[in-house]
């Protein structure tokens, strides 16, 4: 990638936090979700009989717990995402904030149900629909709703337990808009704000969680913050080591038994953005790493929706049959990588033939 750059009048290089720089990010996190659901728990990292070497346990179940924070860097990417493009405007309204929220909410029902779909198709015959939907009727309504992505919002029973994230997903979609709104008019008193609402009003457990994050990302695009310290006059190297070091206490403050407990909604919105940070400022502008990382960020909502088909539902004696860690991640990576190329590849395929059809049925129009 040629790094996004503009120049103002006195001719100093500004660096952009480009679009590329989410993907890398979202590539490092998909790579958090899936070494966290394959190692997490100690229990099942034994009768798998994995083998951590050379790290030793505690610090091997660290690492993979805090893998966790992936869904939170997902919600901060997002609410920074969409913020972004709202604050781009001169005169935020409500009527434009919530322009293209639609357009997002089809978009993301359009890509789960293909997922939906491919997966009923490919291994129906490993599922037993009646025993997880339940008979009659009411299996026929629970089947609909996990198809169209709202068995979260029901409580009702689900093929995938990752597919919990699209109720986050639809919620962002349609809360962000009027969050970035409220900031653009109050500017930073916002967080505090935000950081008190889950407080005050009730909420469901998955929106309180990571209603903070949701906020963070929000006051981050308002304020310009990856773009200005990627800018400071903080030496590249410096900044690296800060990241980094960054990162690293992360890793052992997120898994701190009170932090883990009590402050979790609350610290992950720092780490995650340490996160983005580091893959933005270091990541995104190292050739190679860069096109590894965007490349499966590009791709990580659908390994995000199909892994677990792999490593839990499905195959997980052949994910976990190597016994290493590291060739069991690989493998998994490998595995959810290639069956979301798949995925895509149909997409693409579906898209071209709905486009040929549309036109050719627009041909006899456009001649009378």
């Amino acid at each position: 990638m040629t790094d996004q750059m503009s120049t103002n009048k006195t001719t100093n290089v500004v660096r952009t936090f480009p679009k590329e720089s989410s993907e890398v990010a979202k590539g490092v996190a998909i790579l958090c979700m899936l070494f966290y659901h394959l190692f997490s728990n100690a229990q099942d990292n034994r009768i798998m009989e994995v083998n951590f070497s050379p790290l030793p346990e505690n610090f091997f179940l660290m690492l993979a717990k805090f893998g966790n924070i992936c869904v939170s860097v997902f919600v901060f990417l997002t609410a920074y995402g969409i913020s972004t493009g709202l604050f781009a405007k001169t005169e935020l309204t409500l009527k434009d904030a919530y322009k293209s929220s639609l357009k997002r909410a089809g978009k993301l029902f359009l890509n789960f149900i293909l997922v939906f779909v491919i997966v009923n198709l490919l291994w129906f015959r490993y599922f037993d629909y009646a025993s997880l939907y339940g008979p009659g009727k009411q299996g026929i309504l629970a089947f609909l709703a996990d198809a169209l992505s709202l068995s979260q919002f029901f409580g009702t029973p689900t093929l995938n337990m990752t597919w919990w994230y699209m109720s986050v997903a639809y919620t962002l979609v349609f809360l962000v808009p009027l969050m970035a709104y409220l900031c653009k008019k109050t500017g930073y008193p916002f967080i505090a704000v935000a950081f008190l609402i889950p407080f005050l009003f009730p909420m469901q457990n998955d929106i309180s969680r990571y209603f903070f994050v949701m906020a963070f990302g929000i006051t981050a695009a308002y304020g310009n913050w990856f773009e200005k310290i990627i800018n400071s006059k903080i030496p590249i190297g410096v900044r690296a080591v800060l990241e980094i070091a960054f990162l690293v206490f992360s890793v052992f403050a997120r898994e701190n038994e009170f932090v883990h407990a009590n402050l979790l909604y609350l610290a992950d919105a720092f780490f995650a953005f340490g996160i983005i940070l580091f893959a933005g400022d270091i990541l995104a502008f190292i050739p190679g790493v860069r096109h590894v990382f965007s490349f499966l960020g590009h791709y990580s909502m659908n390994m995000y929706f199909t892994h677990t088909f792999f490593y839990l539902i499905l195959y997980r004696d052949y994910i976990f049959r190597f016994r290493y860690a590291a060739v069991t991640f690989l493998l998994l990576v490998a595995v959810s990588l290639l069956f979301s190329v798949a995925i895509d590849l149909i997409r693409k395929l579906l898209v071209f033939l709905a486009g040929k059809i549309s036109r050719k049925k627009q041909a006899p129009e456009a001649r009378s």
